[in-house]
């Protein structure tokens, strides 16, 4: 008899089968997932030349002023009414990336001049309609492109022109996505509801921004004037006043030029890379030139104009700027102006604006956080799921779309560890100290995130003139117009602190580059200090003096101090002609070395003479040991700890700051009401009830 022996599959076995094959069923995943994401084409379009962008201002600009027309022998007939449309028309139909930019023209093109326009130019017309009803409009509708809607100033361009459009055809369906204008409507109007209260509770994320307060500005008219919601119109007024308040408590005899988030080597070099100039000039009246310009800027421009000059039905203007403001604006006293816009990216999830709502990836998009490490694995699954992976400036998130990635924290920790340079482009919590004086403006972005990297911001600022202006920092790299680069932005944020007249400034360079930043780290910081512009400049040694009428500035380093010489590429990227006028003059003060310091000091000849300036400063002591930097001077000792405390005279200073804190407001962090006084004037904002007071 024959016994068949048969083998025992043991239950350990089993497992280890099943283990194994789950293995190769999440390799394979992974690998399939890996290969689906390096399959997606990022959409690369050059936007055409954007000297057209102007033929379309130039059509409201003379509809505006018609005798401007006459001067300048334009006839606004068809042929003119189509070629400053269509151009326009084929920019948004192909979604370049500033599309939206146009918008405001286009939206108070048909809800002022509807009527000529179809009388003049059916054709031209039905181009501006067609472009308005074609359009995207957010970032969750159907369709790849490379537009960027998510920044500060797009969000709020792209939520008034959508309201704006459906309001005016709102029967009418949206090709983009089947949807009609009044659902249209419905979606611009929460979106404008969500961008106006993170304004109103944490001021602009884009702070200070020259170049792109005028889009803010220019959306925002439009939305007051046409706008048919009373409660959202006077919410929306009471943001056109924050704004001009910015505007207003940062300049410096009328030039802007303050520590801010979005700046771009032409915004940097005094009145030349003032973009909001004409504004400032019809606002506070200074003079004409408001009503001429032919630059691209100018289309933002003439919607707040208009809107400014618009009357009601009962003959009153829609809006007006209060008299306080104005005020403030003129003011040219002693004043010590603190203020604190936006949010920590640490305090994100606290604030619930963590998320895939509209609200809430306004809030984190609009700072520019996108790897950060609160906020990564939101960012990946957001674009993942509206389609935006292969939009040029976000491809790079393809590499991160993966499972392992979002469902396990490893982004986050890769970001907490590795610390990657994109995570410099966030717009952080500003914190900014003004000292304004008849003879200058010393400004500092107190303590910013020491050691940080930094994309487009702008840290400190010394204002003379609308020319001589100093600012310093760490350059990203020796590319002078790139973003970060030579001018703008920088490669690492110091440890700084102001009181009154005296800024410390403390640098630490690191040896190596950091993660995921593609460029050698400069083993150097620099002062902008145009000799052009001021009437004396000296380097002796480790110190700088400079004057320009009876304002003087004093900079002290750890190291020498030198200029480099004039260099023609770089004086361009500044985009100041007067300084391109002055080959000659150097205008790129170097310090070498990886730890070291900057020591502002400015004062005035009501005090002292340069001389006596000069020789006060020399024989000042100052004390530093790679950590501590401690300068006294007038009678005042001040002690900067790196990334740490800041003492004046033994007593701790904040520097972090309330929402407003200086003669013209004392208001805190998220307040309900905002109050400003002065010379015996009031403006009372009231956001819970819409009521806005002028008193």
């Amino acid at each position: 008899m024959f016994i068949r022996k048969t083998k025992r599959v043991t239950t350990s076995k089993i497992v280890k089968w099943i283990a194994l094959a789950l293995i190769i069923l999440l390799f394979g995943a992974f690998f399939t997932e890996v290969a689906v994401n390096l399959a997606i084409k990022p959409i690369i379009k050059e936007n055409p030349e954007s000297s057209f962008w102007n033929s379309l201002a130039r059509l409201l600009y003379y509809l505006e002023y018609p005798h401007k027309a006459e001067k300048d022998n334009v006839v606004i007939d068809n042929d003119y009414v189509i070629n400053a449309v269509k151009p326009t028309y084929e920019f948004l139909k192909n979604r370049y990336d500033c599309g939206d930019f146009q918008t405001p023209l286009l939206t108070r093109l048909v809800y002022k001049y509807e009527g000529t326009l179809r009388e003049v130019s059916p054709e031209g017309y039905g181009l501006i309609k067609r472009a308005l009803l074609d359009f995207k409009y957010w970032m969750s509708e159907p369709g790849e492109d490379s537009m960027c809607f998510w920044s500060e100033n797009h969000q709020i361009l792209f939520a008034v022109a959508e309201y704006l459009v459906g309001k005016k055809w709102p029967d009418e369906i949206f090709t983009n996505d089947g949807a009609s204008g009044r659902e249209h409507m419905r979606r611009g109007e929460s979106r404008i509801n969500s961008w106006m209260e993170h304004r109103f509770y944490y001021g602009f994320s884009e702070y200070n921004s020259a170049n792109y307060m005028q889009f803010n500005l220019g959306a925002m008219a439009n939305f007051i004037e046409f706008g048919d919601n009373p409660v959202m119109v006077e919410r929306m007024k009471m943001i056109m006043d924050l704004a001009v308040y910015e505007i207003a408590s940062n300049m410096f005899k009328y030039t802007f030029m303050a520590p801010t988030g979005r700046a771009y080597a032409g915004n940097l070099a005094g009145a030349s890379g003032d973009r909001i100039r004409k504004f400032t000039d019809y606002i506070w009246k200074l003079n004409d030139d408001w009503i001429d310009g032919n630059d691209s800027h100018h289309r933002m421009f003439l919607n707040f104009v208009s809107m400014c000059e618009a009357r009601d039905k009962n003959g009153n203007k829609i809006y007006e700027i209060p008299e306080v403001l104005l005020d403030i604006g003129n003011d040219g006293d002693y004043r010590i102006i603190k203020s604190s816009s936006g949010l920590d990216t640490s305090e994100l999830e606290e604030k619930g604006y963590v998320g895939q709502s509209d609200d809430q990836i306004m809030m984190q998009f609009g700072m520019e956080a996108f790897t950060n490490p609160e906020v990564i694995s939101n960012t990946i699954n957001y674009l993942a799921n509206n389609g935006m992976l292969s939009n040029s400036f976000l491809k790079d998130f393809r590499y991160f779309n993966l499972t392992l990635i979002k469902k396990t924290g490893l982004g986050r920790f890769i970001s907490e560890k590795l610390n990657p340079m994109p995570n410099g482009i966030a717009l952080q919590r500003s914190n900014i100290y003004t000292y304004s004086t008849p003879y200058y403006q010393l400004a500092n972005n107190q303590d910013y995130h020491p050691g940080s990297y930094g994309a487009s911001q702008v840290l400190n600022y010394a204002n003379f003139t609308e020319n001589a202006v100093a600012f310093t920092a760490h350059p990203a790299r020796e590319k002078y117009n790139a973003t970060p680069g030579y001018w703008a932005g920088f490669g690492r944020a110091p440890s700084s602190a102001q009181y009154e007249n005296i800024n410390l400034i403390m640098y630490k360079l690191p040896e190596r580059s950091g993660f995921l930043e593609l460029y050698d780290v400069p083993r150097f910081t620099h002062t902008y200090l145009p000799e052009a512009f001021f009437d004396e400049v000296i380097i002796e040694g480790n110190y700088a003096f400079a004057r320009v009428g009876d304002a003087y500035l004093a900079l002290i380093g750890k190291n020498k101090l030198e200029y480099r010489e004039f260099n023609e590429d770089s004086a361009k990227a500044l985009k100041n002609k007067a300084l391109l006028e002055h080959p000659g003059k150097r205008f790129d003060l170097i310090q070498h070395g990886r730890e070291q310091f900057w020591i502002y000091e400015l004062g005035d000849a009501s005090k002292e003479t340069f001389g006596e300036f000069k020789a006060r400063i020399k024989s000042n002591k100052v004390s530093y040991d790679g950590d501590n930097l401690i300068y006294e001077s007038a009678g005042k000792v001040l002690h900067k700890k790196y990334a740490s405390d800041f003492t004046v005279n033994g007593n701790t200073q904040a520097l972090k700051y309330k929402r407003f804190d200086c003669d013209y407001s004392i208001t805190e962090r998220e307040a309900h009401i905002i109050e400003f006084r002065f010379n015996g004037k009031q403006l009372i904002l009231d956001w819970v009830n819409a009521k806005r007071t002028i008193i």
